[in-house]
Parts: structure tokens; C-alpha cells; sequence
């Protein structure tokens, strides 16, 4: 009876456990894909501010985001322009005249509408295939181009072969565009739209080097597929982790499938475990207990049974079992169950008492780096002296819950508003950007923070942790180790 009771608590751990690994990815993706919106939003700024841009004002913009080093997966950020035919000549020849003699818009022949990437950065590499292609002249690019047109709004592509392709390792890839209007003209409506049209920001991604850049996705333990609308199936394959691995020839033990709605497409997401996740998961059953994937009630009532006459063994497993339930067993800080509830009580005694609550939300730089040079196991290590640091950045009243691989939440009660929120979210970054000592390595990281304050940011525990997130994320895209308050509710 004990070992069936083990082997079910096990295969429910190890149930919950795989759907929230599942879930981690599909969130991880969806937030990567956000953020990089953000970077075609804040590159549209600069035609807003401009109106016409430079080729070298494009240059030094791109240049100053690093790309490559905050941006993992993305190949470059363009501007496709629109060439009426009747201007087509007069534009080729005036591209021609500032540097580039053999530009022309291709593929060649007559369309009724002419596109060109005329600038792409960096510029260098694969890159250069693409200068000057008329995307527009490709069915699955123009369809995402009108979309995004007509709406206004950032719009993914269905699945393309990049023209950057030319090399022997050929990827899946797709585009995510934003549409440029004339400056000071008006686009309230699609007709405006199209008729101010000037062109559109984009970035090309190849997948398996976007995924790359995802954290997450162990291909020995999990095999994660990702396809390009809501069907499965060789054609709309986008990502496979196990690419070219040997087939594994068993029926996964676990599935799940999720759809994501990312900037107006659809992907669906498939995860399945693979046989080194379902036996290593199983070798040791106490160990797999102890590491609190199981629900309070089961485990109590294991534990109650096998120590019925040994009260005080029981009560001290029941303590056990709650620490399991309500923190992190990395960092020992509070999990994401706590911090929730902690959020609540603080929300209803804020507005009894019309004061004020916020949110930090954290999320580390150059964390991945030191995963990948060192290994995980420096990485948890890692991890846990963040945490020791952010807990004596805080107040004993205060929370500091770990709620993600490397994202911590900041709960601050009875706080005097955004100023006394910025001094600790000052406090925090300065300890974080001082040097971590791990095992003989002298590793360097610091955060991206986001800050919102109750009430102004939002009134209820959704809105607040959402407007935290979003201004975590304006940090990112505003160069990562930095701080932002989330704006006022109602104010662009």
C-alpha cells in the first residue's frame, strides 16, 4: 500500500510538474515576442520624431539597442519603404548615387505596388541578401504587411524562408512588422492608413536561433515543437528541439498544447516528455516528494500515516510540507502562492486605511551568459546569493518573492509612493550590479526593474502585477539595468 501511495504522489508531482514547465515556455516565448515589439514601437519613434531618416541616424539608433547582446534571436531591425511604380527609376538611381552602384529593387518585373529594405542593421553578413528585396511581392509577407497597414498595430508573418538564407544550415524563419505613416498625417482610419502609408519597421527572425536565446527548454528531457498557425504538421513546422536526434520510438507519458495569439498570429505550442524526463524524475520517490510538487493534503496525509505515534515527527513534516507549498526551495524566499496571498491582505488594508502598496518587479541581466559558460549548478548558486542580497535590501514588513527562473516580485506595504519605492528599487539594483563571488568565479549581472504603486498603477492584484511586468519591461527595452515606473492609468 505505501509503494502505491508513493508511486501516485510521484506521478502527480511529476504531472504538475511537467505542465508547469510547459506553461514556463509558452510564457517565455510570448513574453520574448513582446518585448521585441516594443523594439519595432520605440524604432517607430524615431520616424515620429524625424519624419524622413537618415541612413546613418538609422544606423546609430539600431546601433545603441546592442542587438546582439540584449536581444537574442532577433537578426537585425529594417525599414522596407514603399516605391510607387512611377518613382521607381527616380528611386533607384538616387540609392545608386549615395554609395551603392548596383542597387536595384528586386526580384525583378512589373507589380502595381514596389516595397525595398533600404536599411537593415547591422548591416553586415547574411544582411546584405536582403537589401533592396520588395518583400511586399511575397504572398505571406504582403499578407502580414496589409494586416498591419490596415490595423495599425504590430503583426507577425506567417512562416517564410529568410532571403538572408543562403547558407548551407537554412532555417524557418518569419518577420514582425509595424507601419510607418507620414509624419503629421493622420491614420484614424484604414483609408488615411493607406494613403499615408510610408513603410514599415521590421525584424527578421530565424527560429532555432530565437529559441536559443529562450531559457527553458531542456531538448534531453522535453521535446518542444512549435508551429506556425493552429495545425500540426511538417509544412507549418517552425521549431523542433529534437531536430535531427534519433526518433525516440515510445508514446510520451505527457502532453500539453497551448496557442499563443502573438501580435495578430497564431502559434501552436507542443511539448511531450521525453523518456530521460519520465526515469530520471523516478529514481528517488523521497526526493521527488521533498522537492514540494505535491498538494499539502496528500503529502499530510502520507505522512500523518506513517507516523501516526510520532507526533512530533508528523507535526515537523506538516511544517515541511508547508515550506514546500508556500516557498521557493532555491532561494527559500517566498513562491509565487504566497506572495499572492501577502498581496491581497496588503491591497484590502491599503484601501481600509487609504495607503499605498507597490510592486517590484525583477528581472536579472546577463543571467543566461552564466548559465551557458558555467553550467546550471553555478547558476543556482548564483540565484541563491541574489537572494540572499534582495532580502536584505528589504524591510522586515516587506516580501521578496522569487516567482520565475530569474524574475523576483518586490512586495512594499505602507510605502511612501513612488519616492520611497525608488529608493528601494535603487537600493536593489546597486546590489545586484556589485560583483557575485561563486565557487571562485567573479560573476557580474545586474536587473531590470519595474515599479507600480497602488492605486495609481491599478487597484486590484491583476492590474498592479500586470503594470509592474509592463514596466519591467520598458526598462528592458530602454537598455536593461535600469529602473521604470509603470504610467498612470489612462496616460499614454
Amino acid at each position: 500500500m505505501l509503494a502505491r501511495e508513493a508511486q501516485r504522489v510521484a506521478d502527480n508531482y511529476l504531472r504538475e510538474e511537467f505542465q508547469f514547465r510547459s506553461r514556463d515556455i509558452a510564457d517565455r516565448i510570448e513574453k520574448r515576442l513582446s518585448l521585441y515589439q516594443q523594439v519595432l514601437k520605440g524604432t517607430i519613434g524615431l520616424f515620429a520624431v524625424n519624419g524622413e531618416v537618415s541612413r546613418e541616424s538609422f544606423r546609430t539608433y539600431i546601433n545603441a539597442l546592442g542587438l546582439l547582446e540584449n536581444y537574442p534571436g532577433i537578426e537585425g531591425i529594417g525599414f522596407s519603404v514603399v516605391v510607387p511604380p512611377s518613382q521607381k527609376d527616380r528611386h533607384v538611381q538616387q540609392v545608386r548615387r549615395s554609395g551603392f552602384p548596383e542597387y536595384d529593387i528586386k526580384p525583378p518585373g512589373e507589380r502595381d505596388i514596389y516595397t525595398s529594405i533600404l536599411y537593415l542593421e547591422p548591416f553586415e553578413g547574411r544582411n546584405l541578401h536582403a537589401f533592396g528585396f520588395d518583400m511586399y511581392s511575397d504572398e505571406r509577407r504582403r499578407a502580414a504587411m496589409a494586416q498591419a497597414r490596415d490595423s495599425g498595430q504590430a503583426v507577425m508573418s506567417r512562416k517564410v524562408t529568410l532571403v538572408q538564407e543562403v547558407e548551407s544550415e537554412v532555417q524557418p524563419g518569419f518577420l514582425m512588422c509595424l507601419p510607418v505613416y507620414r509624419k503629421g498625417a493622420p491614420h484614424d482610419t484604414v483609408a488615411e492608413r493607406r494613403e499615408n502609408l510610408v513603410g514599415w519597421v521590421y525584424a527578421p527572425f530565424r527560429m532555432r536561433d530565437l529559441m536559443r536565446g529562450i531559457e527553458g527548454t531542456r531538448t534531453r528531457e522535453l521535446d518542444l515543437e512549435i508551429y506556425d498557425g493552429d495545425k500540426t504538421g511538417p509544412e507549418n513546422l517552425l521549431y523542433d528541439s529534437n531536430r535531427g536526434a534519433e526518433p525516440v520510438g515510445h508514446d510520451p507519458l505527457f502532453k500539453h498544447v497551448s496557442r499563443l495569439e502573438i501580435a495578430g498570429h497564431q502559434w501552436l505550442i507542443e511539448v511531450s516528455s521525453l523518456p530521460l524526463y519520465e526515469t530520471q524524475q523516478r529514481v528517488d520517490r523521497a526526493g521527488l516528494i521533498l522537492r514540494g510538487g505535491i498538494s499539502i493534503s496528500l503529502l499530510l496525509a502520507l505522512l500523518v500515516w506513517l507516523f501516526l505515534d510520532d507526533r512530533a515527527r508528523t507535526l515537523q513534516a506538516a511544517d515541511q510540507a508547508m515550506r514546500l507549498a508556500l516557498y521557493d526551495a532555491l532561494t527559500g524566499l517566498p513562491n509565487r502562492k504566497l506572495l499572492n496571498e501577502r498581496l491581497t491582505l496588503a491591497l484590502v488594508k491599503a484601501r481600509r486605511e487609504h495607503g499605498m502598496v507597490a510592486l517590484l518587479f525583477i528581472d536579472l541581466d546577463k543571467f543566461k551568459p552564466v548559465n551557458d559558460e558555467y553550467g546550471h549548478a553555478i547558476g543556482d548558486l548564483l540565484l541563491k546569493e541574489v537572494g540572499v542580497r534582495l532580502q536584505h535590501c528589504m524591510r522586515a514588513s516587506d516580501t521578496m518573492a522569487r516567482v520565475g527562473g530569474d524574475e523576483f516580485i518586490a512586495l512594499l506595504e505602507d510605502i511612501d509612493g513612488s519616492e520611497g519605492a525608488g529608493k528601494v528599487a535603487h537600493k536593489i539594483l546597486h546590489a545586484l550590479t556589485q560583483p557575485f563571488d561563486v565557487s571562485g568565479h567573479r560573476l557580474e549581472i545586474a536587473a531590470s526593474i519595474g515599479v507600480a504603486i497602488y492605486p495609481e498603477n491599478g487597484e486590484d492584484q491583476t492590474t498592479l502585477t500586470k503594470s509592474a511586468d509592463m514596466a519591467m519591461y520598458d526598462a528592458k527595452n530602454s537598455g536593461r539595468s535600469t529602473i521604470r515606473f509603470a504610467a498612470k492609468r489612462g496616460v499614454a
